[in-house]
């Protein structure tokens, strides 16, 4: 290769990876990936999980645009609590989160207690190779709704209990499963 020629070798490969940074950033509105994980900081909170809605520093369970999230939302929605991407072990539970098992004999403990608005932390782990729904039944905790199976047996949501004082029934929203036992109830103070 020619001395003239390998400065337009490199300055045509600089063109193509500048070329390559505009087309990414053209198709993604500038927007890079994010996966935060335990503990890590984001403009909007701590994210404890990843994937889950970040906690204020005011203590309040956020959306990724910083706004209060929905508890009575649709869950899946933009403006509800977001359950986090499948954990492989419960190592990676964050150690503040109230930690439930559910099964075909139950949801274990089938009861806990929190207080009136602080940010409750669920961990909800498979404990039977089955797939299981974990849901309130009150509305105002609609959107507060974790799905687990075989192939992702643990996941944690972060959400704020209500500021009514009262005891919040869950169950599991398989089909059958409510009946057969998998039901319990957060009591809020």
């Amino acid at each position: 290769m020619e001395k003239g020629n390998k400065g337009l070798y490199v300055w045509t490969a600089v063109g193509v990876i500048v070329a390559a940074i505009v087309i990414y950033f053209a198709i993604t509105g500038g927007v890079l990936p994010q996966q935060p994980i335990e503990g890590v900081q984001t403009p909007q909170g701590t994210v404890v999980a990843p994937g889950a809605s970040p906690i204020s520093k005011d203590g309040l369970v956020v959306t990724p645009e910083g706004n209060a999230v929905n508890n009575a939302a649709e869950p899946g929605t933009p403006t509800a609590p977001k359950e986090s991407n499948p954990l492989s072990d419960v190592t990676q539970i964050p150690s503040q989160a109230v930690k439930l098992t559910m099964s075909s004999t139950g949801i274990t403990p089938s009861s806990f207690t929190v207080r009136g608005g602080q940010v409750v932390q669920l961990s909800i782990q498979e404990g039977d190779s089955q797939s299981h729904v974990f849901k309130f039944d009150d509305p105002s905790l609609a959107a507060v709704a974790v799905g687990i199976g075989p192939g992702d047996p643990i996941r944690v949501i972060s959400f704020n209990a209500p500021s009514t004082p009262g005891t919040y029934s869950f169950y599991c929203d398989v089909p059958g499963h409510k009946t057969r036992g998998e039901v319990g109830q957060m009591i809020v103070q």
